[in-house]
């Protein structure tokens, strides 16, 4: 695991390797590491149509790959200037079982970047019966061989 020394190293270089990295910590502490570097925030849970929410889990899957595709192609990714697209409610893709294959296919190059943000979920929160998100086991999941290429904390 890396800290925010070695981030802002990263993010000085002058081209970037196809990084896709997992931040753990909040937007905030995030957004102050980034500074003045370009960015985006691309929250998953503005790809849903609430009004037409999929029936199951494999076409929830597929509407949700399907926008994700579309919104990272039409995200500008100028020539020289570097830019980060910081991603939130990244459970999603753990959840529908897209991983992050998506982002290494439509966005990320030498001068972009994709910081997948997984917020430490406070002990009291109440969540309902039926919900549960476990931050160790998505921290997990996204730092599996394949998916991340690097681990970013807030806090070492």
């Amino acid at each position: 695991m890396k800290g925010i020394t070695d981030l802002q190293t990263l993010l000085k270089q002058r081209t970037w390797d196809k990084d896709v990295l997992l931040w753990l910590g909040s937007e905030r502490s995030l957004l102050n590491v980034l500074g003045s570097t370009n960015r985006v925030i691309l929250d998953l849970l503005d790809l849903f149509d609430l009004d037409s929410l999929p029936v199951d889990d494999d076409e929830t899957r597929r509407d949700l790959t399907e926008r994700l595709r579309d919104k990272l192609k039409s995200i500008p990714k100028g020539s020289t200037n570097g830019s980060v697209l910081v991603v939130k409610s990244i459970g999603l893709l753990a959840r529908y079982r897209i991983g992050i294959k998506e982002f290494y296919d439509w966005f990320v190059g030498s001068h972009t970047v994709v910081a997948l943000v997984l917020e430490g979920l406070p002990e009291q929160t109440n969540w309902p019966e039926e919900v549960r998100c476990d931050a160790k086991r998505l921290s997990e999941y996204f730092g599996e061989a394949g998916m991340v290429k690097d681990v970013y904390a807030a806090k070492g």
